[in-house]
C-alpha cells in the first residue's frame, strides 16, 4: 500500500489551539502549517499583545511554519488607522491571507502529492492554486452556512435588536469554496444538515468531531449540599458569545421563569444583545463580561451546571471544556452530540425557556442526581487528537492510520 499523502494545513488565527495541524502532525502526515500570526521564534515576540504573544505550541515546534507575522501586524494596523470594521475588516484580512497562503503554495515543486486543508471563508485562492495542482482540497466548515445566518437574522429581527447584516460577497467567496473543495469536513451532525440544505451533496460532506485535550481525570469538586438554598444555590455557568445566537435569552427567560427557585447564573463573555432589564434587577444573575482565556478554568470550577441552549452551533467546544473540568452539560441538539443524556448531563427535549426552566427545576431540586452527572462527567476518547488525526488522515487514500506514542 502507498504511503499517504501529506497534509498542509492552512488558518488564520489559532482555532481550536491548531488542533487539526498538531493531529496531523502525530499521524506523521503534517507537511507544513500556513498560518496568519505565529510568535514562536519572532524577534518581536516580547512586544506582541497578550492575545498574540502565546500564538504558537509546542507540540509544532519541530515541524515547518510559514506566517507572515510581521505583514498581518501592518495590515491589522492599517485596519485600525483607516477605522475598517465589522463585515468589511473581515472580508479583507480572509482575502489577504488567502492570497498570501497561496502565493507561498504556488513554490512548492509540481507533481507532488498533497492534501490542502483551509478552514471556510479563507480557503478561495487557496484551493483555486491547489485544484490546478491537482492536489486534493479539504473544506474546514466552521459552521452550518448560510442556513443558520438566516436563522440568527430572523430571531434578531423578531427581537428587535441591532445585527450587521452578512454581505453577499462573504457567501459569494463561500460557494466558491465549497465548488473548489474535495471533502467538506463538519464537526456535527446539525452542520451536515444545514449544508446539505443548502444544496451541497450529502456524499462530499464528512462529519469529525472536535478534539480537545484535557486532564485524564477531572480536578476534585466539593461535594454538593442535601439541598439547594438561596445561600448555597445551583450554580449555573453561561461561558462564551453571549448572544441570542448561543441561547442567552432561553436562559434569562427560563431564569425569570423560577423567580424562587435557588439558582445563580453566572454569564461570562461578551455581551452582544440588550440585557432585559428583569435580568439587570435578578441578583441572581451576574454578568461578568469577557475574562481572559487563562481564567476559564476557575469558571468551570466554581459552577455546578454548565448552560449551553445554542440556537445552531458548528460544534460546541465549550461542552468539551465543562466535561474535562468535571462539569456536566445542559445541552440542544443543535450543535456537536457530546453529551450522553442523563450520565454527564442533559440534552433538551424543546429548546425553550419553558424546557429549561423544567429540566432546571428538576436538577435544583435533586442534588444528588447532578453528583452523579459529575461522577460521569468527563472527556470521551471520541474527542481526544489521536481520533481526531485517524480521522483526518482516512480522508487519505492510502492511509494507514496509527496511534500517538505517548
Amino acid at each position: 500500500m502507498t504511503s499517504p499523502a501529506p497534509w498542509v494545513v492552512c488558518q488564520i488565527g489559532a482555532r481550536e489551539d491548531f488542533a487539526v495541524a498538531r493531529a496531523l502532525a502525530r499521524q506523521g502526515l503534517l507537511s507544513e502549517l500556513l498560518t496568519d500570526i505565529w510568535a514562536g521564534g519572532h524577534p518581536l515576540r516580547g512586544m506582541l499583545p497578550a492575545r498574540l504573544a502565546g500564538r504558537d505550541h509546542p507540540a509544532l515546534a519541530d515541524h515547518r511554519v510559514w506566517a507572515p507575522t510581521t505583514r498581518a501586524l501592518l495590515r491589522e494596523a492599517g485596519d485600525r488607522i483607516t477605522g475598517r470594521g465589522g463585515w468589511d475588516a473581515i472580508l479583507h484580512r480572509n482575502a489577504w491571507f488567502a492570497r498570501r497562503a497561496a502565493a507561498h503554495l504556488a513554490h512548492r515543486p509540481a507533481g507532488q502529492d498533497l492534501t490542502v486543508f483551509a478552514y471556510s471563508y479563507a480557503a478561495g485562492d487557496i484551493f483555486a492554486l491547489a485544484r490546478a495542482r491537482g492536489w486534493r482540497t479539504v473544506l474546514g466548515q466552521i459552521d452550518p452556512g448560510p442556513c443558520e445566518a438566516r436563522m440568527v437574522a430572523d430571531i434578531y429581527g423578531a427581537a428587535g435588536d441591532p445585527l450587521d447584516p452578512i454581505p453577499a460577497a462573504y457567501w459569494d467567496h463561500w460557494q466558491r469554496e465549497v465548488d473548489l473543495a474535495d471533502t467538506i469536513l463538519v464537526n456535527s451532525d446539525w452542520s451536515r444538515q444545514g449544508l446539505i440544505a443548502e444544496g451541497v451533496p450529502a456524499d462530499r460532506i464528512t462529519v469529525v468531531p472536535l478534539a480537545f485535550e484535557g486532564v485524564a481525570t477531572p480536578p476534585a469538586r466539593a461535594p454538593l449540599p442535601a439541598r439547594f438554598t438561596a445561600d448555597r444555590p445551583l450554580r449555573l455557568l453561561f461561558l462564551g458569545q453571549v448572544t441570542r445566537r448561543k441561547g442567552i435569552d432561553i436562559a434569562l427567560d427560563a431564569m425569570a421563569a423560577l423567580p424562587d427557585a435557588p439558582l445563580r447564573l453566572d454569564v461570562v463573555g461578551p455581551v452582544q444583545i440588550t440585557i432585559p432589564d428583569a435580568a439587570r434587577a435578578d441578583p441572581r444573575i451576574v454578568f461578568h463580561g469577557s475574562r481572559p482565556r487563562h481564567e476559564t478554568p476557575a469558571a468551570y470550577a466554581g459552577a455546578d451546571l454548565f448552560v449551553f441552549p445554542t440556537r445552531s452551533d458548528g460544534f460546541g467546544l465549550t461542552q468539551l471544556e465543562a466535561l474535562a473540568q468535571g462539569l456536566p452539560v445542559i445541552a440542544s441538539d443543535r450543535c456537536g452530540t457530546v453529551v450522553r443524556c442523563g450520565t454527564d448531563g442533559v440534552i433538551l427535549p424543546d429548546l425553550t425557556p419553558a424546557a429549561l426552566a423544567d429540566t432546571l427545576s428538576a436538577l435544583s431540586a435533586d442534588p444528588a442526581r447532578i453528583g452523579r452527572m459529575m461522577q460521569a462527567a468527563r472527556l470521551d476518547t471520541r474527542f481526544d487528537l489521536d481520533t481526531l488525526g485517524r480521522s483526518l488522515a482516512a480522508l487519505t487514500p492510502g492511509a494507514v492510520t496509527t496511534g500517538h506514542p505517548g
